[in-house]
């Protein structure tokens, strides 16, 4: 039963585990969707990476729970009682065999055991990724076992984010799954790739924005790419700047209008805005998410007012469980980070600093949210020797990501 319980994480994180890299990435997981800790050192003696020994009780019950059950003896008692059916080696055969049928079929039968599901998903898009058999996938993500609103918010981020890995590897502009509504809910506006945006990602959001799908779809797509623009220094456009007042659309989205229309405009009521923007959407419990995008504006246009502004207004709460939610909570003590440091207030900065996890950012974000730590960390650095390790790694990211607005003066001189 370990080497099943082996194989359903490696299926849960849709890769093999050979490596440092991969055990960190199933800590860092259980840590964001059971909110326990299970050492990257400890998986690396799980799957016989490092000197084994046999696994203790208390890391059973953790990585049982993680791939879908109460502790290691419900997954003992459980596991092979579910229909008596490998999904996995029945869709091996399946897909060997190019059985159509036979695969939307388990796709049916898979949603029956949600347990199972996301990862079997992951698990069969990877090969169909693989096999670049787009017409399939299509087909899959037509069904109404993958509709968005046939997950909890959770499901659809485990699903979005593990199928946006993949599409990384294995990049795909393809029409079929660009008009799409399935795919373009459940990976396309969950995994927002700020890595690709000069990339795969910026060519899906163009395509998808020529389909005009919905308004909220389209607003996302013109917000996409009007952000892209101004990472590349491009001249500075108007979107629909009374959407942001919207209360039918998503609150993230509200919050990357409204932070583009604070960029786009040089005026002197930005606070007449802002009060406006927050006493429409005064409902607490939402408002870390009615602010997630203006947490990096602030950061990437020194806007040290808009983050006074921000820390005066939001009061958060600390306690969060939604994993989601820790993400934006972490952007803000990223936001804090630097406008402390600014202020020159050291107690509040280092508590801040205390604060901010790597553990708790958004995947999709993850290099992008680094390259700007990177200017926090380059400008509290004392050492010239410090300072050029965090220039190298700074340059580094900069060239893979390719956007012109991190500029090495952008790191030099951000405190200045």
């Amino acid at each position: 039963m370990i080497n099943t319980l082996k194989n359903l994480i490696e299926a849960k994180i849709a890769r093999p585990v050979r490596a440092r890299g991969d055990c960190e990435l199933i800590s860092n997981a259980i840590t964001e969707i059971l909110d326990k800790d299970i050492s990257y050192s400890t998986i690396k003696r799980f799957y016989g990476l490092s000197p084994s020994t046999k696994p203790n009780k208390n890391t059973l019950n953790i990585l049982s729970q993680f791939v879908g059950y109460k502790n290691y003896q419900h997954f003992i008692l459980n596991y092979p009682n579910k229909d008596n059916i490998d999904l996995y080696q029945t869709i091996y055969k399946a897909l060997a065999k190019d059985d159509h049928h036979a695969i939307i079929n388990l796709v049916i039968t898979a949603k029956k055991r949600p347990e199972h599901f996301i990862g079997f998903i992951v698990f069969l898009i990877r090969e169909l990724l693989h096999d670049k058999n787009y017409p399939l996938m299509d087909r899959i993500f037509k069904l109404d076992a993958l509709n968005f609103n046939s997950f909890t918010y959770s499901e659809a981020l485990k699903l979005g984010n593990s199928i946006g890995f993949l599409l990384r590897k294995k990049p795909t502009t393809n029409s079929l799954l660009l008009s799409n509504i399935n795919y373009i809910e459940c990976v396309y506006l969950t995994f927002v790739d700020y890595s690709s945006l000069n990339g795969y990602y910026g060519e899906q959001t163009e395509i998808i924005k020529r389909n005009e799908l919905d308004k909220e779809i389209t607003l996302f797509n013109s917000a996409i790419l009007e952000f892209r623009d101004f990472l590349n220094q491009k001249p500075k456009k108007k979107i629909n700047g009374d959407s942001i007042y919207s209360k039918q659309l998503n609150p993230i989205l509200c919050s990357r209008l409204l932070a583009l229309e604070l960029i786009a405009d040089d005026r002197d009521n930005s606070t007449e805005i802002l009060d406006n923007y927050f006493e429409v959407h005064s409902k607490k419990s939402l408002m870390i998410d009615y602010s997630y995008e203006l947490f990096y504006t602030a950061i990437l246009t020194k806007d040290f007012m808009l983050m006074n502004y921000l820390i005066e207004k939001i009061h958060l709460d600390t306690s969060i469980e939604c994993y989601y939610q820790k993400h934006h909570l972490n952007s803000f003590y990223l936001m804090c980070m630097f406008y402390f440091k600014h202020s020159k207030k050291d107690p509040e900065q280092k508590k801040y600093a205390r604060l901010f996890n790597y553990t708790h950012c958004a995947y999709s974000y993850e290099e992008f949210i680094t390259i700007i730590h990177q200017v926090y960390l380059f400008g509290t650095a004392i050492t010239a020797n410090k300072k050029y390790q965090i220039k190298k790694q700074y340059t580094k990211l900069t060239k893979q990501l390719n956007y012109p607005y991190f500029s090495e003066e952008f790191l030099l001189d951000y405190f200045k």
